[in-house]
């Protein structure tokens, strides 16, 4: 059985399945899933789109995901031929717009998305809907036998009580169901109102989602975007600052309430309360902002004639209105200020780095992933399976894991749910995973 009709439920379901039928084994892969169908979160995924995976998820997994050195262990065990039953993918084909060979791009492909490349190594099914993903993966978990069995909410996993004794899976509603081997899939919320035995959890919470900070700075920039680089600056207690997370350039999100956008997701991964955000908004450090203002300060005093360039003056086309009175107003400066050095110096300081304190997450509604859940080191890395409890198998965010935005979530999904099914299959029969 297998607890989750989500990304990573659904490749674990169609990879067991798939290896028993392969196999001519007389197996029963079955699906749970609370939700009246399966894949619906990955319907909502890439605003309808699904961002399926991404170039270098796997070759970065051990820089890019929390516990990394986990994740890429576990990715590792897919290879090329791992990622389908029958060994297919070892020459991995794709009739659409893009060739890899990449496990979890061939386990997809094999079975008939295409797929296209996109900024920043993303990839997305070459139809552009999330629908067309949800279909094949349905599609070969039906061939493979896979039953589908919505509207039942697990709320316990019970280990054997005897050597040669079953799971029990108590549902919502007081029924139960008994198991020969489970896979847990389920996603970060829904972990946090099922019980499993025999294995630690750690409270989840919220990441990849905006920051809540100063709302005096946000308040009057709602829904304005800037094109800037963010970094993540802790300050210890000795005063000395050290950067959490480098800079990286992309778009920001101002709310009432804080920062969003992709840039400050990442961010959210590693930022905790008393840090800050840094914004440089003119992507240079703040010498060569100070040379650059001073220099466009000569150019607009060439241009309109005398000493008389005021703050409004210069800020008037490089930034936009509303941004230039918040960093006017960070300055302590009025728009009708002179630009005297002095002030150039605040401005590119500013400008260079203005820095918003991280208060806590912002709205948790809005992160897509849960950092917490099964501690991975009660989790085997070789199959999945809970050190100490044979036949209970983990996948996706159900374990500790959680990465950045652009397709690595759901690659880790499909590539533990691959490894999980492949294992949960073997060990039904007896066989070692």
């Amino acid at each position: 059985m297998i607890i989750g009709g989500g990304a990573a439920g659904l490749a674990a379901a169609v990879s067991a399945g798939e290896f028993c039928k392969n196999s001519a084994l007389d197996v029963e892969v079955a699906v749970f899933e609370r939700d009246d169908r399966v894949g619906r979160s990955i319907l909502a995924t890439g605003n309808g789109r699904c961002n399926v995976s991404n170039v270098r998820a796997g070759a970065d997994a051990a820089s890019s995901f929390h516990n990394g050195e986990f994740v890429a262990r576990v990715l590792g065990l897919l290879g090329a031929r791992a990622a389908t039953a029958d060994g297919a993918g070892d020459q991995c084909r794709s009739d659409g717009l893009l060739r890899s060979a990449d496990p979890v791009f061939c386990f997809f492909s094999d079975r008939g998305l295409a797929f296209r490349e996109e900024s920043g190594g993303r990839l997305y099914p070459a139809a552009n809907k999330a629908t067309s993903v949800l279909d094949v993966l349905r599609a070969a978990a039906r061939r493979a036998g896979v039953v589908e069995c919505c509207g039942r909410c697990v709320k316990a996993v019970e280990p054997p009580r005897t050597p040669s004794g079953r799971f029990t899976l108590r549902m919502a509603d007081g029924a139960f169901e008994r198991a020969d081997a489970v896979v847990v899939a389920v996603g970060g919320r829904a972990l946090e109102s099922l019980s499993v035995e025999g294995v630690r959890v750690l409270s989840p919470r919220p990441v990849l989602g905006p920051l809540r900070t100063d709302p005096a700075w946000t308040r009057e920039l709602d829904n304005i975007r800037l094109r800037c680089k963010a970094s993540l600056v802790r300050t210890d207690r000795s005063g000395k600052r050290r950067v959490i997370a480098p800079s990286v350039a992309g778009e920001v999100l101002f709310r009432k309430y804080g920062l969003s956008g992709i840039v400050v997701y990442d961010l959210s991964r590693f930022a905790r309360a008393g840090d800050a955000v840094e914004l440089n908004m003119l992507g240079c450090d703040a010498s060569e902002a100070r040379f650059e203002l001073r220099r466009r300060r000569e150019r607009l005093s060439h241009v309109f004639g005398g000493d008389g360039i005021t703050c409004d003056d210069m800020m008037r086309g490089l930034v936009l209105p509303q941004i230039g009175r918040v960093v006017l107003k960070r300055c302590g400066l009025s728009g009708k200020s002179a630009c005297s050095d002095a002030v150039l110096d605040a401005l590119s300081a500013t400008l260079s780095a203005f820095s918003f304190e991280v208060q806590g997450m912002g709205d948790a509604d809005l992160c897509q992933v849960r950092r917490g859940g099964i501690d991975v080191a009660s989790v085997s890395d070789r199959d999945l399976q809970a050190l100490g409890v044979p036949g209970m198998f983990f996948a996706g965010e159900a374990l500790d894991v959680d990465g950045p935005c652009g397709g690595y979530n759901l690659h880790w999904a499909w590539g533990s749910g691959l490894v999980a099914g492949r294992a949960v299959a073997r060990f039904s029969i007896g066989g070692r995973s």
